[in-house]
């Protein structure tokens, strides 16, 4: 498909847009995609609310199409705790029952009907929804000990999937064999968002079976890493333990722990035997990207890959590490990718689809997705022009089943009236300003701190090597 798109022809479902060809919704003009995007957001509401409980509660019966600034949205995104508000005491008291109570009040779907009498884990509820319900739970890392969890159903999954062949573009073909290989350095079976990914690839992709770290990781296992991170840094390891999901697991987590510097060398020693030229796929965070580098440096590997095979780092850094100035430089020759197939990007683990770096470094917003800025730890809007810096929201139209509309944990500047280099229009998120909203002293519930009242509170430093990244707990 090609020629002229015309955004009016999408507003009722604008995840077909991505059939179209990034350069295609590149070309659309400013004016005509901010149209869009105030009509799309109208109908989602319009659709949503009355499926949606806690948004219908946001929304208190104001009428969606009176709405006539995006901002006019803003009483209605969700705070970026919203999918972890649940009393953790029900996991760890075996009340599964109220778990999906309480995340009925987030999706579309009627769950009345999922029986959870005698649900014993947590990995058992997820299954039970996504087999009576059709809804995959998709949960966070649980860096805090504290999982979030956000309810996907079919149609947004294969939304997610459609987003990573789009941006790809052209590596993956519709409705043929697609001769790629997708690497992570995850595990291939988990109830997190890169779920949905793999299986999509495989299946209505036609890819080969993705190449994981590991076969299965449950939610247990990631609350339990977290909280037992938590504790050894907090030095209260013993009172940890006492929790009866922490001390079933904690020994998984140590075993997980303690050979996962032998799976990535196998993982990556897989990568350099067997599929030299070939076409691949890898995702996966900067300090990923930087082990296998240093592995293939090691080998004495460069241009180890087919040139149109992609590498997507999202994530930024996990584990702590300092990477050198030109880690990404060091990344291209050992890989062989071109700097056009090298995506980097800032997302949300909530939000469908992310903003993605251009080659002059910038970050450039989806058609389908509308960024706020707020004074940070409030609703206020900053304005829309000029060069701003404040908290991150995002409002974006593509998923079904979901709101999408989300206050992040991040500050940001937005350039809203600049041209890019790359030669497209605005608004521009700039990468280097990226940064967790840390407040002076205080916490929420999970022992997290809460963010500043003020943007000029907020702390300067620059995200990773320069970098923007999805959020922590993607």
């Amino acid at each position: 498909m090609t020629g002229r798109v015309r955004l009016s022809d999408y507003l009722d479902a604008p995840g077909d847009l991505l059939s179209r060809p990034p350069a295609e919704l590149e070309a659309v003009g400013r004016r005509e995609v901010e149209l869009f995007q105030l009509e799309a957001a109208r109908r989602k509401l319009t659709r949503l609310a009355p499926r949606i409980p806690v948004l219908a509660g946001l929304l208190a019966g104001r009428d969606p199409s009176a709405f006539e600034r995006v901002d006019d949205f803003i009483p209605v995104l969700f705070d970026e705790d919203v999918y972890k508000s649940y009393d953790a005491a029900w996991i760890d008291q075996g009340e599964f029952a109220k778990l999906t109570r309480w995340i009925a009040g987030l999706t579309t779907h009627d769950l009345s009907r999922v029986d959870m009498e005698d649900c014993r884990s947590l990995t058992e509820w997820c299954r039970r929804l996504d087999e009576q319900a059709g809804i995959f739970i998709c949960h966070s890392s649980g860096t805090s000990g504290v999982l979030s969890f956000v309810p996907r159903s079919q149609r947004d999954r294969d939304l997610t999937v459609d987003h990573v062949v789009w941006y790809s573009h052209p590596l993956f073909r519709a409705q043929q064999r697609n001769d790629v290989t997708y690497f992570c350095m995850q595990a291939r079976r988990q109830y997190r968002i890169t779920q949905p990914i793999y299986d999509g690839l495989e299946q209505r992709y036609q890819t080969h079976p993705v190449e994981a770290l590991t076969d299965f990781l449950s939610p247990e296992f990631f609350i339990a890493q977290g909280r037992l991170r938590k504790a050894a840094q907090g030095g209260t390891l013993e009172a940890c333990l006492r929790n009866p999901l922490v001390a079933a697991h904690r020994h998984q987590v140590e075993r997980y722990q303690r050979d996962l510097p032998e799976l990535i060398r196998r993982w990556t020693e897989n990568l350099i035997e067997n599929y030299r030229g070939r076409r691949i796929f890898f995702q996966g965070s900067f300090d990923k990207a930087w082990q296998i580098t240093q592995h293939f440096r090691k080998a004495g590997v460069t241009a180890a890959f087919a040139p149109d095979s992609v590498f997507s780092l999202f994530g930024g850094i996990k584990d702590g590490s300092v990477l050198p100035d030109d880690w990404q430089d060091q990344f291209r020759r050992v890989t062989g990718v071109d700097e056009s197939r090298l995506v980097s990007g800032w997302g949300m683990s909530e939000i469908t689809g992310a903003l993605l770096r251009c080659r002059q470094g910038m970050y450039h917003f989806m058609i389908q997705t509308i960024p706020f800025l707020l004074e940070p730890g409030t609703r206020i809007p900053l304005p829309r022009t000029g060069v701003q810096t404040g908290q991150l929201a995002l409002l974006e139209v593509i998923s079904e089943d979901c709101w999408g509309g989300m206050i992040s944990g991040d500050r940001g500047t937005i350039h809203w009236d600049r041209i890019c280099a790359c030669g497209r229009d605005g608004p521009l998120l700039d990468p280097g300003s990226i940064g967790r909203l840390y407040p002076p002293g205080s916490t929420d519930s999970e022992g997290v701190p809460r963010m500043p009242r003020s943007a000029e509170s907020v702390p300067r430093t620059r995200a990773p090597n320069g970098h923007g990244s999805v959020s922590e707990d993607d």
